[in-house]
């Protein structure tokens, strides 16, 4: 039995029992009978009632509670895999099993001196040097893992895997020198394997020996040219030096490369291109990327999009219209590959295309919420209420989900404000609340609207309060919510929402600016009203209606906005 020391068990392993006087012989040959059951019959469970009724019995016998301990990964694996160590800690097997049952445990200090135990019962047992090696690692004590690891090869010889970790430590510990030695030795041991050179390659480079880096690199390339790992990691490193050129010679290389995923490929070019002072310093020569795209996927959706955006990026709107227009024939376009298209249309004014594809995109996705949505706002936007109240209508009947039911009658509700209905607008404002109570753009356009005619300003404020809740940071939310307590005369409040608002937004919103001066005229605060006006009118406000506006508030007496 082992003695109180360190390999005590904690609160979690420790179990009240007593020893009772064992029947040895009964014991192995019931021991043998449920190693039996598992190994022969597959029997798992009667091999457990077996070995359970063994340990109730001789609560000290080791190989049942070995086998119980390796079973089942449950709360009471360590509690088994301690007794059986406790029993007989001079057995290699069931200190292995205790130290690793420990790690999966995540006790990884109290793993510590069971596997310094596990190498002076297994000197050659490499997973205790590895395991030793990881666990110092993570506990901030590197040289000692250096140490386990020098320890090994001693012990064992040279190991290709504890090499390498070997190798990563003297790099984390700055023990250049030494790192760059394990790196060629490795080497020599694997001087074929591309991976072992970029190691040597990063080793190198660590202790500030830049060309012996980028020849160490070239030669782990020139192993394999084919290897994504290795060209991947060249083109990484080359990015990092800022050496461009290179850099977008082996991204080439990669693009090339058929055995890359095409998502991979997009993500990688997406890297790129969002970098906007990148992209547009190597425009040329990130632009021969994406064509290779092109012409490698002919067919797939996305990389016609990237290639579109790239013409866009260019200035060459048309022919990226032109090019996306072809690919909608192609299998596998989306209704969102439409919506793109439509988008592009409306902002080139191509009138007639936009309304021949959407009748095709209608056509081929009748059921897409997004594309009639995008329809519906079209229509609204050129004043053709009645054609986006149907649009909008039959958004609603062929909705699958109350979230989408609600935006659609949201939406109504839009467009009979902008009619000036706003009896059938309210109506369609709470028929959309009724599918989803936290639908945030009909809550703020409902309270704003609401505000407008001042009716019902406390349920506007409850409701606007309520969708900032939901986007804490939107400025016109925040907008609503400051007008409507101006409107209740809570100016101070508002002052101090609007301030918010205006911070958001940049004081680049017009309306915002304007209802900001209204706010300051109600607080006396006069001189800075009017430079909030003019402030409004310089951000695009209509000069005419702000004159107007002035005049009618600046009455004696007026609650008119």
């Amino acid at each position: 039995m082992a003695s109180a020391t360190a390999d005590e068990p904690s609160a979690v392993e420790q179990d009240a029992y007593s020893f009772t006087v064992a029947d040895t012989l009964r014991n192995t040959y019931r021991h043998t009978e449920a190693i039996k059951h598992l190994t022969i019959h597959r029997d798992s469970a009667t091999a457990r009632r077996i070995w359970l009724d063994i340990v109730e019995r001789d609560t000290a016998y080791a190989p049942a509670h070995y086998y119980l301990s390796r079973l089942d990964n449950n709360e009471h694996s360590l509690r088994h895999a301690y007794l059986a160590f406790a029993a007989d800690s001079t057995n290699k097997w069931y200190t292995e099993n205790y130290a690793s049952q420990l790690v999966a445990k995540h006790q990884y200090p109290r793993a510590i001196p069971i596997f310094r135990r596990l190498m002076r019962l297994d000197p050659r047992n490499l997973q205790a040097y590895h395991a030793l090696a990881i666990l110092y690692g993570s506990a901030g004590m590197p040289y000692s893992a250096i140490a386990i690891l020098d320890s090994a090869e001693l012990r064992v010889g040279y190991n290709p895997y504890l090499a390498e970790i070997h190798q990563q430590l003297l790099l984390d510990t700055r023990q250049y020198n030494r790192a760059i030695e394990a790196g060629r030795r490795r080497v020599a041991e694997h001087p074929y394997d591309s991976s072992v050179r970029t190691s040597l390659a990063m080793a190198y480079d660590a202790a500030g020996r830049d060309t012996l880096a980028r020849e160490t690199l070239e030669e782990a390339f020139r192993l394999d040219t084919t290897d994504i790992a290795t060209t991947t990691l060249i083109a990484d490193y080359y990015y990092s030096k800022d050496d461009t050129r290179r850099m977008l010679d082996y991204e080439e290389h990669l693009f090339r490369n058929a055995n890359l995923d095409v998502e991979d490929k997009l993500s990688r070019l997406a890297n790129h291109t969002s970098n906007v002072s990148f992209y547009g310093k190597n425009y040329l020569r990130i632009g021969a990327i994406i064509r290779g795209l092109a012409i490698d996927y002919p067919n797939n959706p996305k990389v016609a999009r990237v290639y579109a955006e790239h013409m866009m990026a260019g200035g060459e709107y048309s022919l990226a219209l032109n090019y996306l227009r072809h690919h909608l024939e192609d299998e596998g376009t989306t209704d969102e590959n439409f919506i793109y298209v439509l988008q592009l249309e409306h902002f080139l004014k191509e009138s007639e295309l936009l309304e021949a594809d959407l009748s095709e995109a209608l056509r081929r996705f009748p059921d897409s919420f997004a594309l009639l949505s995008f329809a519906g706002f079209l229509r609204s936007e050129s004043d053709d209420h009645e054609g986006a109240l149907a649009i909008f209508e039959m958004g609603a009947e062929r909705a699958t989900n109350d979230v989408e039911r609600s935006d659609m009658w949201g939406y109504i509700g839009d467009v009979y404000h902008d009619m000036g209905d706003d009896k059938r607008a309210f109506k369609a404002y709470r028929k959309a609340l009724k599918y989803n109570g936290n639908n945030i753009l009909v809550l703020n356009n409902y309270a704003y609207f609401l505000s407008l005619l001042d009716r019902d300003l406390e349920r506007a404020l409850e409701m606007s309060k309520r969708a900032i809740e939901g986007e804490p940071d939107n400025a016109s939310y925040l907008d609503t919510y400051a007008w409507i307590l101006h409107r209740l005369g809570r100016n101070e409040e508002a002052k101090s929402i609007m301030r918010q608002a205006l911070s958001i937004s940049g004081q680049r919103d017009s309306s915002l600016l304007a209802h900001y001066g209204d706010i300051l005229w109600a607080l006396g605060e006069k001189f800075m009203a009017e430079t909030y006006w003019q402030k409004a009118v310089d951000r695009g406000y209509d000069k005419e209606e702000m004159e107007r506006h002035i005049a009618e508030i600046t009455k004696p007496d007026t609650k008119k906005k």
